[in-house]
């Protein structure tokens, strides 16, 4: 027998896990964002907008890359 409720659950934990996966990874891209911007300043080097879309580019597929792996953990 089967509690109230009980079906909703692993849908229910599913969409904490992908609201905390975005949750983290957004504090993450920005932190590394302003890491990146720091390093920069205190270089006393200008960055180009071509390379800041390098940047960006490159830690967004980072981000995709690790959030899709801790999705894959977690099945």
């Amino acid at each position: 027998m089967k509690a109230e409720g009980g079906d909703h659950s692993m849908i229910n934990l599913s969409v904490q896990q992908v609201l905390s996966l975005w949750a983290h990874g957004t504090v993450l891209r920005n932190l590394t964002g302003a890491a990146v911007a720091g390093i920069y300043r205190v270089a006393g080097k200008n960055m180009a907008p071509l390379e800041a879309l390098v940047w960006g580019v490159g830690q967004t597929a980072l981000t995709l890359i690790i959030s899709f792996s801790r999705i894959l953990a977690t099945l």
